[in-house]
This record gives structure tokens, C-alpha cells and sequence, in this order.
């Protein structure tokens, strides 16, 4: 079985605890005004983000680079399970970055910390996995920079 073929290989994993409650953390990963402020890389500068939050709802994400780039992701909910769990396809309407993927996200109560564990899954390729993986990793450090001024409203 070689990397193409063996799904093991396809399938990212990250795990991050933030200094937040599971609610609050729940909140940034379902309410697009939220959302608008962590996804993405470094250079988004611009997210719009509209979401249909129940199963079977779809999800887009605009997400403006400073170049002017424009990057969107489309996707429908699978599962919505307050605050504990929620999991979207993940696909990109413009293309270049494979066919449709799946996220889950997991979040654990922890000393009145938030464990979140995201695993994506169903990539064509190793490379398109870590490419995620790296965008994904630059979000959530903005994920962990926005939740203190997130706490506040």
C-alpha cells in the first residue's frame, strides 16, 4: 500500500488546550462573528463567514489573503453536539487544494480549560494534509490570541 492509497497517512490531527471554557471555545467554531476573527492564515485579512448551524446547514468561509486573494470553503454540518463536538465537510470552491474533507472537532473540559482535539480527514495527499496542517496550526494561534477578547462579549 503506498501513501496515495493508505487513508492512515491522509489524516490530520491536532490538539490544543486553550485558557477558556468548552463553551466559549464551542462559541469560536459556530458563530460566524467569531469565526471571522481566527480562520485563516497570518495574511487573512478579511473573513466572511455565514453559517446554517444545524445538521445537514451549510457553512462558507470567505477568506481574503492581503494580496487579494480570495479563498472559500464550502461544507455542510454532519454533527452538532453543544459544546462537546461539532463536524463539517470541508471543501474549496475555488479549487487547487483537493476534493472534499471532513473536520471534527472534540472539546474536553480540563482544570476549567478547553482540550480541543481536530482531526481532518480524507485528503487526497500527505501534501495537502500537512498543507492544512500549517494553515490550520496559524489559526489556531489566532484562535488563542482572540479568546481573551472573545471572553469579553
Amino acid at each position: 500500500m503506498d501513501a496515495s492509497t493508505d487513508t492512515t497517512t491522509r489524516v490530520l490531527t491536532m490538539t490544543r488546550t486553550f485558557d477558556a471554557p468548552r463553551a466559549l471555545v464551542f462559541k469560536m467554531w459556530t458563530q460566524p462573528e467569531h469565526m471571522a476573527r481566527w480562520w485563516g492564515c497570518d495574511q487573512t485579512c478579511n473573513n466572511r463567514i455565514r453559517n446554517d448551524l444545524r445538521v445537514g446547514g451549510v457553512i462558507r468561509s470567505e477568506m481574503t489573503l492581503e494580496d487579494g486573494t480570495l479563498h472559500v470553503v464550502v461544507g455542510k454540518y454532519l454533527e452538532i453536539d453543544e459544546p462537546e463536538r461539532v463536524s463539517f465537510t470541508w471543501d474549496w470552491e475555488n479549487g487547487g487544494l483537493g476534493t472534499e474533507t471532513v473536520v471534527t472537532v472534540t472539546l474536553e473540559e480540563v482544570d476549567g480549560k478547553t482540550e480541543m482535539t481536530m482531526v481532518h480527514t480524507l485528503f487526497d495527499t500527505t501534501e495537502l494534509r500537512d498543507l492544512h496542517g500549517e494553515g490550520w496550526g496559524r489559526s489556531f494561534a489566532r484562535l488563542d490570541a482572540y479568546l481573551p477578547e472573545a471572553a469579553d462579549v
